[in-house]
């Protein structure tokens, strides 16, 4: 009756979920990839976004299939790649497409799937490559999920992507049972609706325990500084640090509001930042291998993918959200790999012109390349990050 129930009235949160998991398929090497030949039109349950969302043959994002006789350029890595947030046609992977190279033009395929770690990225690419041909140029966009996660999210119980593969690539029991829920909640909506509920009340719980330690804590540390605090707070002051005439345009850079993700003056050293985890350097080296069998360049690029990134540069300061990028570069350039540095193009943000839902047209500010509350690209997001490639691609170091 439940599972009923729950087809008839379709919440509208719970049909986010559903579209979002049926346009998936399990896979035996790598766990999840996409289901080829989909199409859906996925509207987010806030309001937040909507798109068309469709996958070739190959179960890669868009419906343009590969021409065996046209040189490719592959787009891999999470779900800021594959494109949640706006329709195929705006995904910045879908713009690059027809992208001419030292005179030859390049038919451009969208490998990226949400969730992805190194190792997954490794795989996939592995699966993709022995499908296509003529793969010359693979793009691969490092996320700062891969290997690090804040402090603050790690009390939480939420690990880095290469974090849990490690735990995971062993395990046959997980992945069978992997695979059995994934099915199990791809036929019911009863079924996925208690997966989605068990994993929000783990959430809940780890982050009302890491609370509770940090009352503790605070309680006999300084018992006397924490009574002050608890019955006598003042308001926190907004954290800006704009000018009068920045606050009347109000373009760039915007105040951010992490407080406990403040802004350096000096980016951290490689030497002074831990060495990339065992199974992230694999997965690399994996690609490397890779890239010298099938003969195409790999260009790991590094696409700020946090608010805080973006702020702190605007301001010409450091976030230490982007020692992930450090850590990675550091390991490219030990290897002689050219990389690819998005966060130059911040001062391109500010102020671009761009047309609202409504139509009218309107300054961008930071935010406005981002979804609230979601992080993925909105189109002037997409559109930002494919000009920027373009030149990128376009300056002669292939």
């Amino acid at each position: 009756m439940v599972e009923f129930a729950l087809r008839f009235f379709n919440p509208p949160a719970l049909q986010y979920y559903r579209d979002v998991k049926l346009l998936h398929a399990y896979h035996p090497d790598y766990g999840v990839s996409l289901q080829p030949n989909e199409s859906r039109f996925v509207r987010h349950y806030s309001g937040a976004w909507e798109g068309r969302f469709t996958t070739n043959s190959l179960g890669q994002r868009g419906k343009k299939e590969p021409d065996p006789d046209v040189s490719k350029l592959l787009c891999l890595g999470d779900s800021m790649v594959m494109g949640f947030g706006v329709s195929d046609e705006d995904t910045f992977c879908s713009q690059l497409d027809g992208l001419e190279l030292s005179g030859e033009k390049y038919q451009t395929l969208n490998i990226g799937v949400d969730a992805y770690g190194s190792l997954g990225a490794a795989k996939r690419l592995e699966d993709m490559t022995n499908q296509l041909t003529k793969v010359k140029e693979v793009l691969f966009f490092i996320s700062p999920n891969d290997f690090t996660m804040p402090e603050v999210l790690r009390n939480q119980g939420i690990l880095p992507d290469d974090e849990t593969d490690a735990l995971h690539e062993n395990d046959l029991v997980w992945k069978r049972n992997f695979h059995i829920q994934f099915e199990a909640t791809r036929i019911s909506f009863f079924l996925q609706a208690l997966k989605l509920g068990y994993e929000q009340t783990k959430v809940q719980i780890t982050i009302s325990q890491a609370s509770a330690r940090t009352e503790i804590q605070s309680l006999f540390t300084n018992p006397l500084r924490y009574i002050k605090e608890s019955f006598s707070r003042t308001p926190k002051k907004p954290i800006c640090n704009l000018t009068k005439s920045e606050t009347e345009n109000q373009i760039c850079p915007e105040p951010s509001l992490a407080s406990e993700f403040p802004c350096t003056d000096k980016p951290s050293s490689p030497e002074s930042l831990p060495p990339l985890p065992d199974v992230t350097i694999a997965a690399y080296e994996r690609m490397i291998a890779l890239s010298k069998t099938k003969n195409f360049k790999l260009t790991p690029v590094f696409l700020p993918m946090q608010m805080e990134e973006i702020f702190c540069y605007a301001k010409g300061k450091y976030s230490p959200l982007g020692n992930y990028s450090i850590q990675a570069e550091f390991f490219w350039e030990k290897k002689k790999i050219d990389t690819i540095k998005l966060i130059p193009y911040v001062k391109k943000m500010c102020g671009a012109p761009f047309q609202t839902k409504t139509g009218k047209i309107r300054k961008a500010g930071i935010k406005d390349y981002f979804i609230p509350g979601d992080g993925h690209l909105t189109k002037i997001g997409n559109r930002w990050v494919s000009d920027a490639l373009k030149q990128e691609l376009r300056k002669g170091i292939r």
